[in-house]
Formats: C-alpha cells, structure tokens, sequence
C-alpha cells in the first residue's frame, strides 16, 4: 500500500496547540487500520522556518506551490 500524505499547513503564530491530537492520532500506528499508511507533511508558503505562537520553530516540508491535488491520483 502507499503512503499517503497528510499536509499541515503551517505559518508564523500558528496555535501550536490546536493541531496536537490530530497529528498524534495521524503519526501513532496504534490509531491507523494499516500502520504506516500515512505521514504528516509540514507546508508553508515558504520554506523559511515559521514560529509558532507558542514559541515552537517549525522548518516546513514543502511549499504550498509544490503540492497539487493531482497528487493524490
């Protein structure tokens, strides 16, 4: 099976607190029917690093230029 992507997207005051339980829900095999099938991909408009509000750096993945839905055929 192929790994699908799921993508964050994350810039500068991001409530670093609101994404918490999704992302380890996402990340954790023991929440996933296949574990490994899936992976968190942080995107931004660009791909300097971004600062949460909460005071966490956060060095971006992808750019959100660089993704397309048709990705995901």
């Amino acid at each position: 099976m192929k790994q699908q992507d799921v993508y964050l997207f994350v810039f500068d005051s991001l409530s670093d607190w609101e994404m918490g339980y999704a992302v380890a829900g996402i990340n954790n095999p023991q929440f996933q029917l296949n574990p490994g099938s899936f992976r968190v991909r942080t995107v931004s408009l660009q791909r300097t690093s971004v600062l949460t509000i909460g005071g966490i750096r956060i060095e971006p993945d992808l750019t959100l230029d660089s993704i397309s839905p048709k990705d995901r055929e």
